[in-house]
């Protein structure tokens, strides 16, 4: 079970080095960002979609967050096709069975350089989502939609309500919150959810319960580093 102290712990750690500051040669690295347009290459095919979070640990590697089910035919490699970097999945969690489990997947970008910008709009930290303010998200297919917060659909997942019909490509984009300074984001797009008597919603992931389950993989927390 999370407690509340890991889970600040996870977050402050996050959001520390999301805004630190690049290393001495990184401009001659790739970037990720929020939003990038990404391709996962299995020998069964290839998968497309949208990169929904950016970080580097305190040890200066570089990961990335989407939908787990972006990576189904557990991919060799994720390509970052918006900037050319070059990762592969450390974690998958998701069952194509069952779209209501627990949907992320942590991307290993090792020295590529982690930035907080989506279409020029900064990224100023990460939170749960409110119900007070507006929802956006972000799709290479779809591009940017916005709407309100639904409800809490099962465990971590929210719906979305008001937004377009969310189009195969934009799963793992970044679901946030616009604010005066630019973009909280809260969630991992996974899709659709259809009520059996017909409504039809968005569907994301919180970022935050992600963030405290992958706090091992990562290396996000002083204990773990």
């Amino acid at each position: 079970m999370r407690t509340f102290a890991a889970l600040a712990a996870t977050t402050a750690a996050a959001t520390a080095v999301l805004a630190g500051t690049p290393t001495a040669g990184a401009e001659r690295l790739h970037t990720v960002s929020p939003g990038d347009d990404i391709v996962t290459t299995a020998a069964d095919g290839d998968q497309q979609c949208t990169l929904g979070y950016t970080f580097t640990n305190p040890a200066g590697r570089t990961y990335g967050i989407t939908a787990g089910h972006c990576n189904s035919h557990r991919s060799s490699s994720v390509t970052d096709r918006t900037t050319g970097a070059i990762g592969h999945f450390v974690l998958t969690v998701g069952n194509p069975d069952e779209p209501l489990d627990d949907d992320y997947g942590l991307i290993d970008f090792g020295a590529s350089r982690s930035v907080p910008v989506m279409y020029g709009m900064p990224v100023t930290g990460i939170s749960a989502p409110t119900s007070t303010t507006t929802v956006c998200h972000d799709g290479i297919r779809t591009a940017v939609a916005c709407g309100a917060l639904h409800d809490r659909l099962v465990g971590t997942q929210f719906t979305t309500s008001g937004m377009p019909r969310s189009i195969p490509g934009d799963s793992g984009g970044p679901v946030w919150q616009p604010s005066r300074t630019g973009a909280t984001v809260i969630g991992i797009w996974l899709g659709e959810h259809i009520e059996p008597d017909g409504p039809r919603y968005g569907r994301f992931t919180g970022l935050t319960d992600v963030l405290a389950d992958i706090a091992n993989y990562a290396a996000l927390t002083s204990t773990n580093a």
